[in-house]
């Protein structure tokens, strides 16, 4: 028989988890409503606002917009994030822990000061509403997150492969291209996918810096305003959907690249 202490873990956990999918739960039914403005539960069913969201060329500019910044932004993360693992692999503790420390700020600063910050520099060199100010700034503020992720899967690896291959006569890039980045290439997806929806999902810094273009959480934002668009619910929903296959693809990719060392 289960103690009490077990039971009330699982009823606590199950509330919270409960409480987490909570506003999804009650979204997704609203972004198949037919009526004109939000409600729950729905009076009608239809397609009508999922209809509107891929028919609206201010919409699928806002995310296009989106997915190519995040695209960028998350790239230039996981590369930088990449190389300084195994540039902190390399250095003493003192200076590992000075730098780890610098790496690691984005994720400990409030996103608002970022935004201020790079808004003054921004206009001081005259590149506000700009994308590529945008994906700097995104970028930075994934790379803590690729240096926690790799840095987890960077210290599982061993040592002695990119060593093995340095002695059979392999220069340093190919040994790391041969020996280092294949155990680490489930942690560099994840850290890649999860670099891209810190981007795509940032508000703040993007109300700084786009004045005249929007990003899909900024048109989103707009229009929470003004009015409580159903738009918003069928794209909350779409995009929720879109989030659980992109992280189901890169654990099943984690899983058989697992198995796949484990064989060998």
């Amino acid at each position: 028989m289960r103690s009490p202490t077990r039971i009330l873990a699982g009823l606590l956990f199950a509330l919270a988890v409960l409480f987490l999918f909570f506003p999804i739960l009650i979204v997704a039914p609203m972004s198949f409503s037919g009526d004109r403005f939000l409600g729950f539960p729905p009076r009608s069913w239809g397609l009508t606002w999922y209809q509107t969201y891929f028919s609206d060329p201010g919409w699928l500019a806002a995310t296009w917009r989106s997915l190519r910044i995040a695209s960028l932004a998350s790239l230039i993360a996981t590369l930088v994030g990449t190389a300084s693992v195994v540039g902190l692999a390399r250095l003493s503790g003192r200076w590992r822990a000075g730098v780890t420390g610098m790496l690691l700020a984005p994720a400990i600063v409030p996103n608002v000061i970022i935004a201020l910050g790079v808004f003054m520099l921004a206009l001081r060199f005259g590149t506000t509403d700009s994308e590529v100010t945008l994906i700097l700034a995104h970028s930075a503020i994934g790379l803590p997150f690729v240096v926690m992720i790799v840095g987890a899967a960077y210290r599982q690896t061993d040592p002695m492969l990119e060593k093995a291959a340095r002695v059979f006569g392999a220069g340093p890039l190919r040994a790391f291209w041969t020996a280092t980045v294949p155990p680490l290439a489930p942690g560099i997806l994840a850290a890649f996918i999860f670099a891209f929806f810190v981007s795509f999902d940032e508000l703040v810094i993007a109300l700084f810096l786009m004045g005249g273009s929007e990003t899909l959480p900024v048109r989103i934002w707009n229009d929470l305003r003004f009015e409580i668009n159903p738009t918003i619910a069928a794209i909350s929903t779409f995009f929720v959907v879109v989030t659980v296959l992109a992280m189901t693809l890169a654990e099943v990719l984690r899983i058989r690249a697992t198995r796949r060392q484990g064989s060998n």
